[in-house]
């Protein structure tokens, strides 16, 4: 079932688009653990970093929503979710 972001609670949105998103261990040169990365492709440079898995995940849902606010602002058509992909409109 496909879900309008107008008729969607952003908390929702953010929860299932969120289900897409891609984290990883991030290390410096030398080997050493430096955090970690998130980043959501269908969504081209929002991205984030944090100390713990979770800090990651939730500054990416920060970027997220804030990604989601500007385009309502801005009048950009915000994509739909379909079963926890984001359903870019053409």
């Amino acid at each position: 079932m496909a879900s309008d972001p107008s008729e969607l609670p952003l908390e929702s949105w953010l929860d299932t688009a969120l289900a897409g998103a891609q984290l990883e261990e991030v290390f410096d040169d030398d080997g050493t653990f430096a955090g970690w990365w998130a980043e959501h492709p269908d969504f081209p440079g929002a991205s984030a970093s944090g100390a713990t898995r979770d800090e990651a995940g939730q500054r990416l849902r920060d970027v997220l929503a804030g990604w989601v606010t500007l385009g309502q602002e801005l009048g950009h058509p915000i994509p739909s979710i379909r079963k926890g992909e984001i359903a870019t409109p053409a």
